[in-house]
This record gives C-alpha cells, sequence and structure tokens, in this order.
C-alpha cells in the first residue's frame, strides 16, 4: 500500500496528544480480574499506589478461564477488519491519482484484467514500501486478530505453547487479510485495479506482508517484554508510559486505534493509569500435561529478508518466503517463493526485477545445540522482468508504444520478459533461540537459469546471500 508510513505516523501522531484516561473496557477488565488493580486494598489512591517501587518479578494474577474458553470474536473481527479494509482504501483514493482515475473502468472487466496482468515480482513500490511498510501492515492485521481470539491473547513473548499457537493463527489470518487487500472483493484490483498498469502487476506483497508482518509481530511481543515493561516499572509518569507504549511498537499502536482502543492498550497488563506490576493471565492450556517437545520441528516457515542477489552485472534486492516439511530427522522437502528489486542498479526510466519459484530437499542438523547448519538444493524457475518508462517520445528501439506507464496517461512503457527453467543450489546457518523461535545468521546460494538475454543483459547465473527468521512449528 503507498504511503502507508504516512497512515501510522498520522495515526500515531493523533493517538498520542490524546490525554490518557480511563477506558471503560478497563474498568470492566478489572471488574472480572481475580484481584483489583491495588491488590487488596483498592481503595488506596491510585498515584499513591503507583509511587511505590514495582516489583522487578511481576505479580501473576489468573484471569478467569470463562474468556479464554470463548471461541473467535467473529463478529468484532470483521467490523474491525472491515474498518482496516475501509480506512486503508480510503487513504489510497484520497492520495493517489491513478487510483482515482481507475473507478471511471468497468468494474468486473477491469478486475479481471487487473488479475490477469499479475506477473513478476515488483509492484512498482520503492524497497522501503514493499519491504518495511507492508510488514508493519502485515504485523497490524495480526494484532487484529490477537485481539479478537480471547484463547490466546492473553500470553507473552517465550517458550509457552499458547504463545506461538496464537501467534501462528495470527499469521494465517494475516495471509488471509493480505490476499484480501491485493486481489480480493475489496482490494487494489478492484478499487483502483492497479494491477492492470506497468510496473504494479507484481507479487512482492503476496509474500511479504504476511511472511515479514510475522517478524514484527514477534520483535514487538519480545521489545514488549524486554524493554517497554522493564521501563514501565521504573517510571510512574502515566504519559511516559503511554509515550513508551504507543512509539515503541507502531503495527500495535496503528491497529489499536483501527479497533477504536487507546494506542497504548495491552491485552497483558492494565492501561497505564492503573499499572502496577501485575500481568493478566489465563491458566497454561498444557501446563497439566508432560510434554517434552521433540528436537526436530514438523515443519518451519522462514522469512527471507533482505536478501542481495548479483546477476547480470546487476545488484537485486529483495526476500522471499521458504516453507520445508520434515520427511526424517536429517531431511526436509522445502518450497520457495521470492524476488527481488533490479531497479536501483538501472539507468533511468528502466525498472526491472526477478521472481523465482521453486522447490527440492534439504538436509538440516537439529539436535540440542543451538546451530543447525543446512544445505539445499531446488528445481523450478525464474521469471525476468524489465521494463522501460519514459514521457511522449520515442523508445530507444524506435517504438512508440500505448500501454499505460505508472497509471499515468501521459507515460508509455516497453516491456521485456523472459522465463525458464531454474535451480539453485546453496547453504547456511541458523542460530535457535528458543524452541519456536530461530535466527537465519547466513545463507549463500548459486543459482543457474536457462533464459533468453532481458532488454539485452544475460541473468542465467547468479549469487544470492541472505538472512531472516525461521519459525519453527511442532517443537513447543
Amino acid at each position: 500500500m503507498k504511503n502507508i508510513f504516512l497512515v501510522i505516523l498520522t495515526a500515531l501522531l493523533v493517538g498520542t496528544v490524546c490525554p490518557p484516561r480511563y477506558a471503560a473496557a478497563q474498568a470492566e477488565f478489572f471488574a472480572a480480574s481475580a484481584t483489583p488493580p491495588g491488590g487488596a486494598d483498592s481503595s488506596t489512591p491510585d498515584f499513591a499506589r503507583l509511587s511505590s517501587a514495582i516489583s522487578p518479578t511481576p505479580a501473576v494474577v489468573i484471569r478467569s478461564s470463562e474468556e479464554s474458553d470463548q471461541g473467535i470474536q467473529w463478529k468484532t473481527l470483521t467490523k474491525n477488519s472491515l474498518f482496516l479494509v475501509g480506512f486503508m482504501q480510503a487513504f489510497r483514493l484520497s492520495t493517489e491519482n491513478g487510483t482515482r482515475e481507475a473507478m471511471h473502468n468497468n468494474v468486473v472487466g477491469g478486475y479481471f484484467k487487473a488479475l490477469g496482468s499479475m506477473h513478476g515480482w515488483s509492484d512498482g513500490d520503492g524497497y522501503y514500501e514493499n519491504y518495511l511498510g507492508h510488514p508493519i501492515q502485515g504485523g497490524v492485521t495480526d494484532y487484529v486478530w490477537i485481539h479478537n481470539d480471547p484463547r490466546y491473547r492473553n500470553v507473552e513473548f517465550g517458550k509457552s505453547r499458547d504463545y506461538w499457537m496464537g501467534r501462528l493463527r495470527a499469521y494465517g489470518y494475516s495471509w488471509a487479510f493480505s490476499e484480501q487487500f491485493e486481489i480480493g472483493v475489496l482490494s487494489e484490483a478492484s478499487i483502483g485495479q492497479i494491477q492492470r498498469y506497468c510496473c504494479a502487476y507484481g507479487f512482492v506483497d503476496h509474500v511479504v506482508t504476511p511472511n515479514f508482518g510475522m517478524a514484527w509481530l514477534v520483535g514487538g511481543d519480545i521489545i514488549d517484554r524486554y524493554v517497554t515493561r522493564p521501563l514501565e516499572n521504573r517510571t510512574t509518569s502515566i504519559t511516559a508510559r503511554s509515550l513508551l507504549r504507543s512509539l515503541i511498537n507502531p503495527p500495535q499502536t496503528f491497529a489499536n486505534m483501527m479497533m477504536f482502543q487507546y494506542p497504548w492498550h495491552r491485552e497483558n497488563r492494565a492501561s497505564p493509569t492503573e499499572y502496577d506490576g501485575q500481568l493478566y493471565f489465563r491458566p497454561d492450556t498444557f501446563a497439566s500435561v508432560r510434554f517434552i517437545p521433540p528436537l526436530v520441528p514438523k515443519f518451519e516457515l522462514t522469512a527471507a529478508m533482505p536478501s542481495y542477489t548479483k546477476m547480470g552485472g546487476q545488484s537485486c534486492l529483495g526476500g522471499s518466503g521458504v516453507v520445508g516439511f520434515r520427511i526424517d530427522d536429517s531431511w526436509q522437502w522445502t518450497a520457495e517463493v521470492g524476488g527481488c528489486n533490479l531497479a536501483t542498479s538501472l539507468p533511468k526510466h528502466w525498472g526491472g526485477d526477478s521472481l523465482i519459484f521453486n522447490t527440492g530437499p534439504q538436509w538440516i542438523m537439529h539436535n540440542s545445540s543451538r546451530w543447525s547448519p543446512h544445505a539445499h538444493f531446488r528445481a523450478g524457475g525464474q521469471k525476468i522482468t524489465r521494463d522501460y518508462c519514459e514521457v511522449e517520445g520515442v523508445h530507444p528501439d524506435g517504438l512508440f508504444v500505448g500501454k499505460p506507464c505508472k497509471s499515468e496517461p501521459s507515460f508509455h512503457a516497453q516491456h521485456y520478459e523472459s522465463t525458464g527453467v531454474s535451480i539453485s543450489a546453496g547453504g547456511g546457518l541458523d542460530i535457535k533461540l528458543n524452541n519456536a523461535l530461530a535466527v537465519r545468521v547466513a545463507n549463500l546460494d548459486y543459482m543457474y537459469s536457462w533464459l533468453q538475454p532481458v532488454a539485452g543483459t544475460d541473468y542465467n547465473r547468479g549469487l544470492r546471500f541472505t538472512t531472516g527468521i525461521v519459525l519453527r512449528v511442532g517443537t513447543w
């Protein structure tokens, strides 16, 4: 989504300038809690209570299981999701000329033309919009789901199976929301039909938004536990606490506001005016089960970003999503979809990208060590796309093309592409943070493809370096 940074910045400014005050929802929250906010003596004045030191070891108050045993709050989730979609689409219509102009197109026919035009990786957005802005959007939708998932919302980052189960469910919803926003009934393909025009028809957001949104989600939860809450415990300033919560995790702040919550709302503890060190959790679903987690995951999800590829003498920046399914203790079957943007290394008026889609076996070592070396071989395909865009004039090849470029009628594009069989071989090293999470420290691939030259450049050979985050499922 274009200008997502401006959307979030505006929401943060609006939210954080509002003075902190009690919310009816917070009052209901404490009324249902096993212990009142001030402990046994709830009549103690708020500021007097907050002036005392907060113990570094939080008092954990177990929530009643009545709320946590409820299923997904589908009605509220639907309302929150529709409001978020409406807000994002309204922002697009108010800031993008091409989107407004396309509203005159045939609704049904234009929608299917937009879907039929999709190919390649890049979608015309800049690097930071694709690889920072859209992951933030993925993190926002993760938190929208979590707020409406009573069974798993009162959790904190750690080894708890409840935490990782809840985040995995949020990941699934984030992917579904992202697909709806890209190609659904209320999407960029139906409202504005931007995928019809050069060069906005790539698949980058389909991969990046949910996968790297998960990285924002888990990273935000880690910061909340190890940075935000310890700092909250060191101050009695309500303003400082509100700003800490609001500014340190933008996706959660924005999601709160889309759900008409205060920007500083947290599921597992009270508002800044009431927080006194207590954390509110429900009983762990699996606490009574004697469970020794296996060392080998059933499958792994990897958000591989950033990636740096060198091919055809040009640099290509991007990322990919990789899933690996267990075959036995040392082998997985993997599939990867990803790509990169060539624009930064191309001359003026040129754009381009690379899309890869491949599958194959991977050897990986899972044991008691924190380090997991791996090596893989994959086969599939690669698609290279190049576009030349210029104001009303003559193309270098002497051609004048009537295809709109960047949705502006005064611009035109010449399109080049080649698709062919591709293979890659490589390996790398992961380091385990806990049973569910690992960091891909490094991965190096050699890639070879059978492609025709594209705009005079041979892209058949390449080297790619990636890092990333790995979610391991089945070890918790």
